[in-house]
């Protein structure tokens, strides 16, 4: 039976990107190979209990309820950690599938976006400078992004981090493909900061911030 390591399955509001509000079920795979300098989920790195497939599927579907639809039902998530370094995730994904809600990925874009099912909104954390982790890039990982349905983030730790980005993605013309989205630093970058630069800039980016510590604070997890 194919097994995985988990370290916390929770019910709760999304917090980051364009489903920002919606209430979902979040599966979080125990274990990480990057270290970012920020990372805020570092009890995630070895913290957990092992599960198979099959469990994991029946408590999302106990913790979402009746099938609900329309565009703020609620939906799956899968993180991490790094969930795509854990062997057999792509299987968890398409399991998570047949619950007949939307299932997404949160990834750092480190590890092959190949084996994904298309279907799954892959929300990619394209890793910068300031995060110490943003040579773990794979390129190739843009051609396995659906335009109008997967998601660009990038954290920014500092002013330079948010000139970086903003060339990067000029070079490769992604705001014309993806939805892009720029977060500051919890605690770091100043958000009035960031927020005015994208407007002065002109940036076709949304900005963003991660509701969940602004409504619970940064310390709590399984939220």
């Amino acid at each position: 039976m194919v097994r995985f390591k988990v370290n916390e399955i929770f019910h709760s509001i999304q917090g980051e990107g364009t489903r920002a509000g919606r209430a979902c079920v979040f599966v979080r795979l125990t274990g990480c190979p990057l270290r970012c300098v920020y990372c805020d989920t570092q009890y995630a790195f070895y913290e957990g209990g092992f599960m198979e497939l099959a469990e994991i599927v029946q408590e999302v579907k106990q913790r979402l309820g009746p099938p609900q639809y329309g565009p703020d039902a609620p939906f799956v998530e899968l993180t991490g950690g790094e969930p795509l370094a854990i062997p057999g995730a792509p299987d968890l994904l398409r399991a998570l599938q047949k619950l007949g809600c939307e299932v997404a990925l949160e990834t750092a874009g480190s590890h092959d976006l190949a084996p994904v099912p298309k279907a799954v909104i892959k929300i990619v954390d394209r890793k910068t400078p300031g995060s110490g982790e943003g040579h773990r890039w794979l390129e190739s990982n843009l051609d396995h992004m659906v335009p109008g349905q997967d998601e660009l983030k990038f954290v920014l730790l500092d002013e330079a981090d948010y000139t970086w980005s903003k060339a990067w993605c000029a070079e490769r013309g992604v705001w014309d493909r993806y939805t892009v989205l720029f977060s500051p630093v919890h605690g770091g970058l100043d958000p009035a900061w960031l927020a005015e630069r994208i407007v002065a800039d002109r940036l076709p980016v949304r900005f963003q911030m991660q509701l969940h510590k602004l409504v619970w604070g940064p310390e709590r997890n399984g939220v």
